[in-house]
C-alpha cells in the first residue's frame, strides 16, 4: 500500500456522477486517490499520486496530470462506465497551511451522459452493524498501477480516449502484442490485425487482403479492451506481494 504524499494534485472537474464514481473507485491509502478538499466555497475534489512525488512546479505538475488523466479516463470508462473528466486548478499542498489552487488556463473537452451514481455498498451483521472490510485496490487502482509497471500498458490504454478507430486501435495493438493477452486465440489476433491492415491504416494492397470474417469496430475495440485487461491481470497476479 502507498498513499502519495506529494506536493502537487490536480483539482477533477466534470458530471456529479462522475466525481462520485472517482471518489468511489480512488480510495487512499491506494495510489492514486481522491481527496475531497474544503475551502470558502464549499469543496471539491484533488487527485493524487506518486506520479507527483518529484515535481518542482506548477507547470510541470500540470503536463504529469495531462498524461495521468488520459490514461485514468480510459480505466474508469472501462471499469465504471463513467464519461471522462477534465483537469482544474493545479493544486499545492502546503505543509500546515490551506492547499493553494495554480488556475493554468488550458481548453479541456468534456462529454457527459447522464447516469445513475454507483452504488458503495455495505455489509452488516446481524444487529445491523456496518462490517468494514480491510482495505484493497480498486480496479482502477490495479488498472493503474499495472500501466505503471509497464509503460506499454499505459501508451496501449492513451491510444484508447474517446472513440478509437482502427489507426488508434493498432497503435494500441502494437504497444502490447509482446504482452500477456489472457487467452486471446492466434485467429482472433490474425482476424483483428488484417482487418485493421486492409481498412483504414493502408492503401488497397495485395499484401493487405481482408480477412473472410473482418471485424466490426465495435469488435476491435472489444478485443483490444480484452488483451489489455489480461495482461493487468498477469502483471498484478505476479506482483501482487508488493501491494501488502
Amino acid at each position: 500500500m502507498c498513499k502519495a504524499i506529494s506536493q502537487w494534485g490536480i483539482e477533477l472537474k466534470g458530471a456529479e456522477e462522475g466525481l462520485n464514481a472517482w471518489r468511489i473507485e480512488l480510495k487512499p491509502p491506494f495510489d492514486p486517490f481522491v481527496e475531497e478538499i474544503g475551502h470558502e466555497q464549499g469543496k471539491y475534489l484533488a487527485l493524487r499520486s506518486d506520479v507527483f512525488k518529484m515535481i518542482t512546479s506548477s507547470e510541470e505538475a500540470n503536463r504529469v496530470a495531462k498524461n495521468l488523466l488520459s490514461v485514468l479516463n480510459v480505466i474508469m470508462s472501462k471499469n465504471a462506465d463513467v464519461d471522462p473528466l477534465s483537469r482544474g486548478a493545479v493544486i499545492e499542498f502546503v505543509e500546515n497551511g490551506r492547499p493553494r489552487k495554480h488556475h493554468i488556463i488550458e481548453a479541456e473537452p468534456i462529454i457527459m451522459r447522464l447516469r445513475g451514481f454507483p452504488a458503495d455498498l455495505k455489509m452488516v451483521d446481524a444487529q445491523v452493524n456496518v462490517i468494514e472490510p480491510p482495505p484493497k485496490p480498486s480496479e482502477a487502482q490495479l488498472w493503474m498501477r499495472a500501466a505503471t509497471l509497464e509503460p506499454e500498458l499505459g501508451r496501449a490504454l492513451s491510444y484508447l480516449e474517446g472513440k478509437p478507430g482502427w489507426v488508434e486501435l493498432y497503435k494500441s495493438y502494437e504497444a502490447i502484442r509482446a504482452l500477456p493477452n489472457g487467452g486471446i486465440s492466434k485467429t482472433e489476433m490474425a482476424r483483428f490485425a488484417q482487418t485493421a491492415n486492409a481498412s483504414e491504416r493502408h492503401h488497397p494492397s495485395e499484401k493487405y487482403k481482408p480477412n473472410k470474417n473482418p471485424m466490426e469496430l465495435w469488435e476491435a475495440r472489444v478485443f483490444i479492451t480484452r488483451w489489455i485487461a489480461g495482461s493487468i491481470n498477469c502483471i498484478n497476479s505476479h506482483n501482487s506481494d508488493s501491494m501488502l
